[in-house]
């Protein structure tokens, strides 16, 4: 039995070894697996962390929101009394001082269209340019003549009230220009950006479309469309 037994132990016993020798190598394998994992995160932490440092911060960007309504109509009866201030103690400062400041308070565009619809009139991209450019300069040149012949004038807000379309109707006394004062009204209407411009002007019951609409259909019917641009 001891020389049976013999060799059974000896195997039994490199079994054993060679099992604890591949259990060693696995957890040696293991051991190892872990440490490269650990030092891969640990290099994946840096490079965020090296990242994120390098990074700018992005900026917060404030888009300026449009002037409201009220904001706009007191704007546009400061500038108007600007204008009629200057009119009076530098007549040749005028004309400068409309393109710059008074201008850009109307909606030439909007204008223009209205002035068109009337009369179906249809007009290429250039056409219509040329009719908003003339538009302004008549609109433009009328105010300046209407200024340059008074003295003294200036305009007070007396009433303010919403009509239909979501417009508003700004009625302003202006004093100096008859004796007994004359009144107008502002019609301010929004734009695609949300801004508030002068849409219209109404003085005597007529407005500044109406009059331009008829013309443009009388010059219109005599001339045709280039005849009438030429005539405006």
């Amino acid at each position: 039995m001891r020389s049976l037994n013999t060799p059974i132990l000896a195997l039994l016993l490199s079994l054993s070894t060679v099992s604890c020798a591949e259990e060693s190598e696995v957890e040696n394998t293991h051991v190892a697996a872990k440490t490269a994992a650990i030092e891969n995160i640990q290099e994946v932490n840096e490079v965020n962390e090296v990242s994120a440092k390098a990074m700018p911060t992005p900026e917060v960007v404030e888009v300026a929101k449009p002037a409201g309504p009220v904001q706009t109509i007191q704007t546009a009866i400061v500038k108007l009394n600007q204008l009629t201030t200057v009119a009076t103690y530098s007549p040749q400062l005028v004309g400068r001082l409309i393109q710059t400041e008074v201008a850009p308070l109307f909606d030439f565009d909007h204008i223009a269209s209205e002035i068109a619809l009337v009369s179906n009139l249809r007009l290429g991209n250039e056409e219509q340019a040329y009719f908003v450019t003339k538009i302004k300069q008549n609109i433009v040149a009328s105010l300046l003549s209407r200024l340059t012949q008074t003295r003294s004038t200036s305009f007070a807000f007396i009433s303010a009230r919403p009509i239909i379309g979501g417009s508003i109707s700004v009625k302003l006394k202006v004093n100096g220009y008859y004796s007994y004062g004359m009144f107008l009204d502002l019609i301010f209407h929004q734009t695609a950006d949300q801004s508030w411009k002068i849409a219209d002007i109404v003085l005597n019951n007529d407005s500044l479309i109406n009059y331009y609409q008829k013309m443009v259909l009388i010059k219109l019917r005599r001339y045709g469309v280039y005849g009438m641009l030429g005539r405006l």
